[in-house]
């Protein structure tokens, strides 16, 4: 956990060898300097869209601003996995796919896994499932293709989730691709809506922002008397309030969130289409688009004010946790933020050890203690941060 291992001290280091001011590289990339400022120095951890901002400005994938030294045995598993997966959709392979209803329940179990962070599992079931779906859509038409987005969808988390954001845009197209033809608009704005978290992801901050406003144009007529419109709009409305955030638009973010409180509360908490709606997923994503704003008061309230429901998605679950720990990084209190680290873990396992913002988080707040506590190394261990 050595300084020269930290996002911020890579971003630093390519900034110089740019020749950029941190007031340069702020404002080319669209972000704050004093964001910039606290993530060089160690003193806030960035999400994975701002990253990709500065990665873009910098002329640099993300994934060298993040670091690869932490690869694993399951991360050496898993990648290969989900790139025969997303390898082609128009050569299909010689078998015959079993029923639909007998195929929607493996669909259903991947996506259950999906939101309880078990990416191992969903490694081993994907491609055959995969192979089957897309021999079904000949077969079986429109109901096929809306599984068959399913499948894509857990292709992409996996990829993002390892830091893969080439896979990912790859298994968004897929999905849009499956929303397409599955003659449902809501499907294919859902997958809009993956689709441009993976573009932020790669610093296509823009586009994305382009594709959210257009899918909740196209999707606002729909919600008026549907809740399951309502409901992919709230998403919607969410995501691009936090794309507003890392481009410092607080306007933006708080004219977006509005709209998002507004549904989330006529939608109640649900999934959608495979996407977490309603009130406590406003309050997470705002509390993510708090810090990134530096709102570090405000994000302390709204994690304080938020309940988890005893179901709730343990991906989510620990994504709340994980924010909480960017709170308490930013507030310059790395103790607490550890104890909300281990939360983390507790909540999703498999994501604590996957996740490269997990590993930021540790080596932030490794940075800011003088001396990494027992605690810490062990989050450390357990995440694969080398000494």
């Amino acid at each position: 956990m050595h300084e020269h291992d930290a996002v911020g001290a890579r971003i630093a280091k390519y900034r110089k060898l740019r020749g950029y001011t941190q007031s340069q590289l702020a404002r080319e990339a669209g972000v704050s300097k004093g964001m910039l400022a606290k993530v060089e120095t160690g003193h806030a951890v960035a999400s994975a869209v701002w990253v990709g901002a500065v990665a873009r400005a910098l002329g640099v994938d993300a994934s060298i601003l993040f670091g690869t030294e932490e690869e694993t045995e399951q991360l050496d598993r898993i990648v290969p996995t989900v790139r025969r997966v997303l390898a082609t959709v128009d050569i299909f392979p010689d078998i015959d796919p079993e029923p639909l209803d007998r195929l929607r329940p493996l669909v259903d179990q991947i996506g259950e896994w999906r939101h309880a962070a078990a990416y191992g599992k969903i490694a081993d079931l994907l491609p055959d499932l995969v192979d089957q779906l897309l021999v079904a859509t000949k077969r079986d038409g429109a109901p096929a293709f809306e599984l068959l987005l399913t499948a894509f969808r857990a292709g992409n988390t996996l990829a993002h989730k390892m830091g893969h954001y080439d896979l990912s845009m790859l298994a968004t197209d897929r999905m849009v691709w499956a929303a397409s033809n599955s003659d449902d608009p809501l499907l294919l704005a859902t997958a809009q809506y993956v689709k441009s978290a993976a573009l932020a992801r790669v610093g296509a901050t823009k586009q994305a922002v382009q594709l959210t406003d257009r899918t909740i144009a196209e999707v606002e007529p729909l919600s008026s008397n549907d809740e399951v419109g309502a409901a992919v709009l709230c998403a919607l409305h969410m995501r691009r309030a936090g794309l507003a955030a890392v481009g410092s638009d607080a306007d933006t973010t708080d004219t977006h969130f509005a709209e998002a409180r507004v549904l989330g509360q006529r939608v109640g908490d649900r999934q959608v289409h495979g996407t977490v709606v309603g009130p406590t997923n406003v309050n997470l994503f705002e509390l993510a688009a708090a810090v990134d704003l530096g709102r570090l008061h405000k994000a302390m309230q709204l994690a304080d004010a938020t309940r988890l429901p005893a179901k709730y998605p343990k991906e989510r679950q620990a994504h709340y946790w994980l924010d909480r720990a960017r709170a308490f990084l930013g507030a310059g209190d790395p103790d607490a933020a550890v104890d909300a680290l281990q939360s983390a873990k507790e909540a999703a396992p498999e994501y604590f050890r996957q996740s490269r913002a997990v590993k930021t988080a540790i080596k932030t707040a490794a940075e800011q203690q003088r001396r990494a506590s027992s605690g810490l190394r062990s989050l450390a261990t357990y995440a694969g941060v080398r000494d």
